[in-house]
């Protein structure tokens, strides 16, 4: 690879744009960037350091190419985490729908966007995160085979197993709770990721683990920007506080021992696990909620017109 194909994939790795760059290196506008990664403008020492610099990691890496070992020390040294060696950091992938309101004959999970299917997406992040240390996934019965050929093709080394879905979400949260608490400590960390939310970044997984390690779990939420003023029942109109209003998103995040305690509560409670995630089970059995703030650009992959949006923002990511 080119110093431009290098500087253009540390970019990408790290979610900046090229005006994001741009502004860390003190250029006015970022067709310097773009040139730079075309390979129109050459590079010299001295711009090459500070690029290194920019971009958390070394002109050699920059110069000869990225090897995983040392882009994952890089990115540890980055992204502020408190790692406690002792722990493990375990990601479930919730991909177990079978999205009813799309138009497509394929799951939202599966389909192919800019020429690679929306689940991958979220793999590479996961695995390029230097916390994350398994991957597991929930999938839908009869495509295993089908992403096992996604995870060689784009070589996501941390996957270790498939686990089986189930009827709903949170059912499915529960057999992934199941099959990993065998094989993990209760200090561990375990995520929960909807595999319909491609903008996931590394940032967001690290500021969820950070609090979680704080608190015993995190929930990533999103405040209400559309204009919701009222509600309205039988004919009666009541005034609410939209600032109040919070969006429920994905991934979140538990200590091991918390998550099984509060599915061992609903079973001794007799409660039904009807809730739609885990958030609102904690909620319904009186656990305290750790809410982080999400990003604006954190879609869910439902409806045609958010694989719509999908596309608009992954290519202005690589145009900007």
């Amino acid at each position: 690879m080119s110093i431009g194909t290098n500087i253009k994939k540390r970019r990408f790795e790290l979610g900046m744009s090229q005006k994001d760059l741009a502004n860390k290196l003190g250029y006015r506008t970022r067709s310097t960037i773009a040139k730079i990664e075309s390979g129109e403008n050459d590079i010299n020492q001295k711009k090459l350091k500070k690029f290194a610099e920019a971009l958390d990691t070394t002109i050699d890496e920059l110069f000869y190419g990225f090897q995983k070992t040392s882009l994952n020390k890089q990115t540890l040294c980055s992204t502020n985490i408190q790692i406690n060696k002792s722990n493990k950091v375990v990601a479930i992938i919730l991909a177990g729908g079978k999205s009813v309101r799309n138009n497509h004959n394929i799951p939202n999970q599966f389909i192919d966007i800019l020429g690679k299917p929306v689940i991958m997406y979220i793999l590479e992040t996961y695995q390029n995160h230097p916390a994350i240390d398994d991957i597991y996934i929930v999938c839908l019965k009869g495509w295993e085979q089908i992403v096992s050929s996604y995870i060689k093709e784009y070589k996501i080394s941390k996957v270790k197993g498939f686990i089986n879905a189930a009827n709903s979400g949170i059912q499915s949260v529960k057999n992934g709770v199941d099959y990993i608490s065998s094989k993990y400590v209760d200090k561990d960390i375990v995520i929960f990721q909807e595999s319909t939310r491609p903008m996931v970044s590394i940032d967001m997984i690290t500021r969820l683990l950070n609090q979680t390690y704080e608190k015993g779990s995190a929930n990533i939420c999103q405040s209400m920007k559309d204009y919701v003023q009222f509600t309205y029942k039988n004919g009666d109109v009541s005034y609410i506080d939209r600032n109040l209003i919070v969006d429920l998103q994905s991934p979140e995040a538990y200590v091991l021992s918390k998550i099984k305690q509060i599915f061992k509560k609903a079973k001794e409670t007799n409660h039904q696990l009807t809730e739609s995630c885990c958030v609102m089970l904690m909620y319904n059995l009186g656990y305290k909620i750790n809410f982080i703030d999400s990003y604006t650009n954190n879609i869910k992959i439902i409806r045609q017109e958010d694989i719509a949006v999908f596309i608009t923002l992954l290519k202005s990511k690589m145009i900007f």
